[in-house]
């Protein structure tokens, strides 16, 4: 069962990400030059194209060789013909994946012009990611052995490619694929239908398209050697944003100045409705984590209270969006009657009233589950302090150049340590904060003390606190 749902993940990825990069790339000297003039766009583009496939097609093989491998020699009935099978099966199952996804990005890039923002493809993709995430939730019991059901894993080996490509995997290592011959057949099919419609696809893709991409990836390149990830992350985005959709749901304009805030974000979290799945999704996260922490050994059990707390801390990072905008952007705030850092504490007001209730909610239903503790109480109080990380970090402003150059000491140049410094102040501050508090508690398994009401209190003014003077300082320099 995991196998084809990994297939499918990453064969969502690798399609979505053609909506900003695409399997054919070209230069931006190449748009400018070239591609105006009145010559054929297929002895251009087709090489290029044909270089993405391969490139796809033996990274596939090699990602899928490792699994297939990892499975027959976990197979104690396979000799070294049957090892020797399952990585070739595992092979084919990952280069069948990789060029379908590079067929399928080609057609994006050819029939994209800028639809993907509309409406009904924003919601086809978001459906694509539910089912996928539904996947990976399936795959994941069936790993532990809670949810295996052998009518799901037979409906996930005939759901697609994903599943026609893994299916020779399955039966190399003696698992329930009794026609995996025919899916073969499908497989290699539908993989060369694919590639055949990109071909086809290549030489008709718009200059605008091949421009804006071009741009992008530029854009891109320059970010990652700046080491500017948020910008990096801006510029994957720049190919996707010219066109956005109607909010599903209006709010009314206040009528009060101190709602204004709160009402610009909400509204900007209307927009972008899949930050606020994300943001869901890592919440429910934290509170399965947190959840199944008092069932675990002790150091199992510390470790599930950090992996919970950063969960939690994603999910308030999606919803601060708007403060990143404002710190990236001085004229979003220019007509706004606050100060930077007062700015910065009304960005709280949103994610705090979304974490709260969201929290609460997910802990009643670990007590209908029998699954409630202390530590769900304790997560739900931890919530000013990790919206208060995620606020420093949106505050953080542009890498200074001595973060990258360092200093050398007599133990090494210390570059490596300010960089991770620099980037991860935020959810380390979280987690020295909050990290002692929720472990205390899931290690004793007893009721939260109410030393511990006031020690978070504490933590979320501090770490409010650090976010106020985070946005004056980048602000006022």
């Amino acid at each position: 069962m995991t196998v084809p749902v990994l297939g499918a993940a990453v064969l969502h990825a690798l399609v979505r990400s053609a909506a900003w990069r695409g399997p054919v790339l070209v230069d931006l000297p190449t748009v400018r030059w070239a591609l105006p003039l009145p010559v054929g766009r297929g002895g251009l583009l087709l090489p290029r194209f044909a270089k993405a496939a391969g490139l796809a097609a033996a990274a596939g093989a090699a990602a899928g060789a490792v699994p297939g491998l990892l499975a027959g020699t976990l197979s104690p009935d396979l000799g070294t013909a049957g090892r020797a099978w399952a990585a070739a099966a595992g092979a084919w199952g990952g280069a069948a994946v990789a060029l379908t996804a590079a067929g399928c990005g080609a057609l994006v890039e050819r029939y994209d012009d800028g639809r993907w923002e509309r409406r009904r493809s924003r919601l086809a993709a978001a459906a694509a990611s539910a089912a996928v995430l539904a996947g990976l939730v399936l795959a994941a019991l069936a790993t532990t052995g809670r949810g295996a059901s052998p009518s799901a894993g037979r409906v996930l080996l005939w759901s697609g490619p994903w599943g026609w490509s893994a299916q020779p995997l399955v039966a190399a290592v003696d698992g329930p694929a009794p026609g995996w011959p025919a899916a073969l057949a499908l497989s290699v099919v539908s993989t060369a239908v694919v590639l055949v419609a990109g071909v086809r696809a290549v030489p008709g893709i718009p200059a605008s398209a091949l421009r804006t991409r071009a741009t992008v990836a530029e854009r891109m390149t320059a970010s990652v050697f700046s080491l500017e990830l948020r910008q990096a992350r801006l510029a994957t985005r720049g190919g996707r944003a010219a066109a956005r959709s109607r909010p599903l749901l209006r709010l009314p304009v206040p009528r009060r100045r101190w709602l204004l805030v709160p009402w610009r974000d909400a509204t900007g979290l209307l927009r972008a409705p899949a930050r606020a799945v994300r943001a869901l999704v890592w919440l429910a996260a934290a509170v399965a984590l947190t959840a199944l922490a008092p069932a675990a050994r002790p150091t199992p059990r510390a470790v599930l209270a950090v992996l919970a707390l950063t969960a939690a801390y994603l999910a308030a990072a999606h919803l601060v969006e708007p403060a990143r905008l404002d710190s990236d952007d001085l004229r979003r705030r220019a007509q706004l009657p606050y100060s930077s850092g007062a700015l910065a504490l009304w960005h709280a007001v949103v994610p705090a009233v979304l974490l709260v209730p969201g929290l609460a909610a997910g802990a009643a239903v670990a007590v209908t589950a029998g699954r409630g503790g202390a530590g769900l109480a304790v997560l739900v109080g931890c919530v000013p302090a990790l919206v208060g990380a995620a606020l420093v970090s949106a505050y953080r402003g542009v890498l200074p150049p001595q973060a990258v150059v360092g200093t050398d000491t007599p133990f090494g140049n210390t570059a490596v340590f300010q960089l991770a410094g620099w980037y991860l102040r935020g959810p380390l501050g979280a987690l020295a904060t909050t990290a002692p508090a929720l472990a205390l508690v899931l290690l004793h398994r007893g009721p939260a003390p109410a030393a511990l009401a006031g020690w978070l209190a504490a933590a979320g003014g501090a770490q409010l606190w650090w976010a106020h003077h985070t946005a004056r300082r980048l602000h006022r320099a």
